[in-house]
């Protein structure tokens, strides 16, 4: 047996028996992981992590169904409960199911309901069992990787499952083609699929009129607190307008009682006014209220440990872009970004009040250059 085999079989025996703990099980969805139930396919299985991944995910299946007229069905799986809440929203013909636990005794009933022809996965989710699985279909390398992140991978010999990768920069490629020896075939560097709808949109990147919202704060987690305050404080302070956009919806109620406490007055989205904080409590709103604002700080920025968030989505709307200290899980992608002037780093939260605007034309030449 396999090692990934043995160790995936006792992390399923320890969720099987966190499902039984009501709280853990409310909050994770234990059981459904488990056990499903799932969609019948056949269908052609795309997997993300979280809403950023799987909208981008989506993206990718509006194109593949426009492209190709004989596209199968199409299933999207997350690992966020809150995502395939929100997924479930949206009015479209592609199933969304929230991701099997990756454990032989889930993965098996997963395939037999799904029956999957092949596997898109997004970024780096090489899960070893999905990998494995997927190797028992007759199409030989049955996984593609798209907008892949890669650092390294400890069961190497499942890579072969993998048969196209499109990595988000050469030095991804670089380590992907040495832990798999070179064996994937067709690999190429293909950028940040993020930008894949705007791309083939033909959209210009173009400033918001009259922006109502001073700055953004995107996808911010509690554990950036030390710093957002600081940076909403120094907006207040010059009765400019800021709207935050939490990562986690389960920490809305933290961020609006730290706010009060600070006592500043909090507002929640539509409503923006200036010299107050406007909270937002929905997933998906990010695009409607970076086209109403000047300037957008991305979390995941402000805390060692965390990953830094999407910055493509206010570079795409012509936003002068500030990421924090740290840039875990895209420190290539963001160096190349500063070099270039695109984007701009805050060393600590008082750089904050010292910011200026971006060079536009500089976004413009970059943006053009990912389109390509």
């Amino acid at each position: 047996m396999h090692i990934s085999t043995i160790a995936r079989t006792m992390l399923g025996v320890l969720g099987l028996v966190a499902s039984r703990v009501p709280s853990l099980e409310t909050r994770f969805h234990l059981r459904a992981r488990l056990d499903g139930p799932w969609p019948h396919g056949p269908f052609l299985w795309l997997h993300g992590a979280s809403l950023g991944e799987c909208r981008m995910l989506l993206s990718v299946a509006k194109c593949l169904k426009k492209d190709i007229p004989e596209c199968p069905r199409i299933l999207i799986t997350t690992q966020k409960v809150e995502v395939l809440a929100y997924l479930k929203t949206l009015p479209s013909d592609i199933k969304f199911a929230l991701a099997p636990a990756d454990t032989p005794f889930s993965l098996s009933p997963f395939f037999s309901a799904v029956k999957p022809l092949a596997l898109v996965l997004a970024e780096n989710e090489l899960w070893p069992g999905y990998l494995s699985t997927m190797r028992k279909l007759p199409l030989r390398s049955s996984v593609a990787l798209v907008s892949g992140r890669f650092n390294r991978f400890i069961f190497p010999s499942l890579l072969s499952s993998i048969g196209f990768a499109s990595m988000q920069t050469g030095s991804d490629l670089q380590r992907l083609q040495v832990a798999s020896e070179n064996q994937i075939q067709p690999s190429v560097i293909g950028g940040d699929w993020k930008l894949l709808s705007w791309a083939r949109s033909g959209k210009e990147v173009a400033p918001p009129k009259d922006p109502v919202i001073d700055t953004a704060f995107l996808s911010m987690h509690f554990k950036e607190w030390t710093s957002l305050i600081k940076m909403i404080l120094a907006s207040v302070k010059r009765h400019e307008s800021v709207a935050v956009i939490p990562r986690c919806l389960e920490e809305v109620q933290k961020f609006r009682d730290a706010f009060r406490e600070h006592e500043l007055s909090v507002v929640d989205y539509p409503l923006v006014q200036k010299g107050t904080v406007t909270l937002v409590t929905e997933f998906g709103l990010t695009p409607e209220i970076l086209s109403k604002s000047a300037a957008a700080v991305v979390g995941g920025s402000f805390a060692r440990g965390l990953g830094v968030h999407d910055f493509w989505e206010p570079l795409q709307f012509g936003l002068s872009t500030f990421v924090g200290p740290y840039a875990k899980g895209q420190k290539e992608t963001v160096e190349a970004l500063l070099r270039e002037g695109v984007i701009t780093r805050l060393r600590s939260a008082a750089d904050y009040s010292l910011r200026r605007p971006a060079d536009y034309n500089r976004i413009e030449k970059f943006l053009f250059h990912e389109r390509e």
